[in-house]
């Protein structure tokens, strides 16, 4: 049976009737909602969010004015107004930093699938303060995550800076720098750059500076090299580096071509960290690499002062104390250029206020060695091997002809190996360890003369003319802050002999200083032109004085002795030269001369012997001539020399330690003296002495010594 119609009056139609009357004010009220959410929607709704996550991120408030996201494959949003202020302790300075919009472009794919790629960054009129205080606390200091885990860095395509502008102070530094930075955009073969123009002022003097490298987001990008260009004038100084970089974030390599030109290399501190002493104007220029975590500056020529300066120099600044390994050489050396490196001014060192004042002060002290102290912070600063060698000396003032240092410091200790120069034939030698040691160093200092040419020593004081040989030594141990103060508190003792030393009246005012060695010819009557046969020093250091042992010059015609205190505490002497002719003389007042008071300008008095006899033979003269002559007759010791037997004394039992022209210290002196017994049993002695010769001239200086 066919079943009823349902069309018109049954229930479900008439609920589907009602069903549609419903849905489609229903979907009407949705589509105008939607459309108002469009219309109304604002991303500002948003900014508590992203400033509650970006405060929680810095550890600092964050405020945005607006935010607004334009939709596409690549999301861009952008922050109007962006603030980010202080940090606790630092609500005085401006915000920490500003920029008038920051856009962040997103990836979304990426976003998607869990990762964060940012094609562009861009950020107009961006300003940032940095500041550090003299505790070391700073504005720029974050915090980590607590959990001490790593964050993924996202991946950055482009960023773009437009007007940006960094404030730097550091109060340690003593700095205060301003930085205009803008980025350039690629064009052709040309990369974007990021360059910034630097002014203020760096560890107090002023600082201009260019630098342009390669784009920001490339600085993480490890597989490429990292270009950059800088140039910077500190001061008076200037650096410019130019080539690229492996890896600038960890540092994996380096190469550059490096230049650096100013004054004085000890400017350089506040840039490299290296310390190097007071030099005269400089420019040098070479490779700048890193290998093996190293810094070198390699192959590098240039000149200082009016020397030439080449070489190597590896700095490891991994080290708790920077580490440098320094070899140089040059060609053509100037003595004056290396002064600073022996704790003088160099050649053409300008004057400063500092330097006047010490200048001043060793003046005053009347000290006749240096009284600068020795930089012991400076040198805790760095650790160095030095190794140098200069070819020529070329000041023909200075009677050297080449140089070779070995020098290493260590914790602040200085170890000078050797520091040698070529005298002729001959060898001036030094070395010595100078230790820290409260508020000066503990020192001990070696110097040998080893077959020094006299006439090559004497060369460039222009008057002398002859032949000599001279052989000797100095030892010093003192304790103080500098050269003066550690010979004035030393013990040791000098050994000298110069055999053979041509004309005196040219020796001894070159060596003692014009006046007073023109004043010691007259005061001992010399004549001119007299040829000196030896010269012999034996005097051992006590507590900063030097004290006689041996003292001998002898002359063609005169032997003169010498007794008494050379003081270096106090910077006085109190000595008597007493001179006597070597063959019957007539016309000589045989007696001490006293040479008294300060080392710098000490007094030159006849004793008072010598008085008396002159006094004696004027008034003797007027009665009868011929009687006035009797208190000059004075019977030499005759023509044999005494400075074989001086020569034999000293190198028994030196007061420096070391025979003088020895290398080692004397240690089998019983030895040597049963030797010279032997040679005595034979009636033969070294110079061609006779057994009988040496016993006179030994009573004879007994007697002299006595009439002191």
């Amino acid at each position: 049976m066919p079943e009823p119609d349902r069309q018109d009056g049954s229930p479900s139609t008439r609920r589907r009737g009602v069903l549609a009357q419903i849905r489609f004010p229903v979907l009407g009220v949705l589509a105008v909602a939607m459309l108002a959410l469009v219309i109304f929607w604002s991303w500002d709704w948003f900014i508590p969010l992203v400033e509650r996550r970006a405060e929680a991120a810095l550890g600092r408030r964050v405020t945005i004015a607006h935010l607004h996201v334009h939709l596409g494959r690549v999301i861009r949003v952008t922050a109007d107004d962006v603030h980010i202020d202080e940090p606790d302790g630092f609500a005085a300075l401006p915000p920490f930093a500003t920029a008038d919009h920051l856009m962040v472009g997103i990836n979304l794919w990426h976003l998607l699938g869990g990762g964060i790629d940012l094609p562009v960054i861009a950020l107009d009129r961006p300003v940032v303060e940095l500041d550090e205080k003299r505790d070391g606390s700073a504005n720029y200091h974050f915090p980590g995550g607590s959990d001490g885990g790593s964050t993924a860095m996202p991946q950055i395509g482009e960023l773009n800076i437009a007007d940006g502008q960094l404030h730097f102070v550091h109060a340690g530094l003593r700095s205060d720098m301003r930085a205009q930075v803008h980025t350039t955009p690629a064009k052709g073969d040309t990369q974007p750059r990021i360059v910034a123009e630097v002014r203020g002022t760096y560890t107090g003097q002023a600082i201009t500076g260019h630098f342009s490298g390669g784009a920001l987001v490339s600085l993480a990008d490890r597989t490429k090299p990292y270009p950059i260009d800088v140039d910077v004038h500190h001061g008076p100084t200037r650096l410019t580096l130019a080539g690229s970089v492996d890896d600038p974030l960890s540092f994996r390599g380096a190469r550059l071509k490096l230049t650096l030109a100013g004054p004085d290399m000890s400017l350089l501190y506040p840039l490299t960290g290296v310390v190097i002493p007071q030099t005269p104007t400089y420019h040098v220029a070479g490779s700048l690499d890193y290998h093996d975590q190293r810094v070198r500056f390699h192959d590098f020529e240039g000149v200082v002062g009016s020397s030439d300066l080449g070489g190597t120099l590896s700095v490891d600044p991994h080290q708790v104390v920077t580490f440098v390994d320094a070899e140089l050489h040059s060609r053509h050396v100037d003595l004056a250029d290396l002064g600073g490196f022996f704790g003088a001014t160099p050649g053409d060192h300008p004057s400063t206020t500092q330097q006047a004042a010490e200048q001043k002060a060793h003046e005053a002290s009347g000290a006749v060695l240096p009284t600068t102290p020795i930089n012991l912070p400076r040198l805790k600063a760095t650790n160095v091997h030095l190794a140098y060698h200069g070819d020529h000396i070329e000041n023909r003032h200075v009677p050297l002809d080449n140089i070779d240092a070995l020098v290493d410091i260590r914790d602040g200790t200085i170890d000078v190996h050797h520091l040698s120069f070529g005298v002729g034939k001959g060898t001036l030698a030094s070395s010595g360890t100078f230790v820290p040691q409260g508020n000066g160093v503990d020192a001990r200092i070696r110097v040998d003369m080893e077959q020094i040419d006299l006439s090559r020593l004497m060369q460039a004081l222009g008057n002398y003319q002859g032949q000599g040989t001279i052989g000797g030594h100095i030892m010093v141990h003192g304790h103080g802050q500098s050269l003066a103060q550690i010979v004035g508190d030393g013990n040791g003792g000098v050994t000298m002999a110069l055999d053979e030393g041509g004309d005196i009246s040219a020796i001894l005012p070159d060596l003692l200083g014009l006046e007073l060695g023109k004043a010691l010819l007259s005061a001992l009557g010399l004549p001119a032109k007299t040829d000196l046969k030896c010269l012999i020093a034996d005097m051992p250091l006590r507590d900063g004085v030097f004290h006689t042992k041996t003292m001998l010059l002898e002359t063609g015609d005169t032997s003169t002795v010498g007794k008494g205190d050379i003081n270096f505490s106090d910077n006085t002497i109190k000595y008597a030269l007493l001179t006597r002719s070597r063959h019957f003389a007539i016309a000589s007042f045989p007696g001490p001369l006293h040479i008294t008071g300060p080392l710098k300008h000490p007094s030159i008095m006849p004793g008072a012997e010598v008085i008396g006899r002159a006094v004696a033979s004027v008034l003797t003269g007027f009665v009868f001539s011929p009687v006035g002559l009797l208190p000059t007759i004075e019977a030499g010791v005759g023509k044999q020399s005494s400075c074989a037997e001086a020569i034999r004394e000293v190198n028994e039992n030196p007061a420096a330690g070391i025979a003088p022209h020895a290398s080692r210290p004397v240690r089998h002196a019983a030895r040597a003296r049963k030797a010279a017994a032997a040679q005595q049993a034979t009636g033969t002695v070294s110079g061609n002495l006779s057994r009988e010769e040496r016993e006179h001239i030994r009573a004879v200086w007994a007697r002299r010594m006595a009439a002191h």
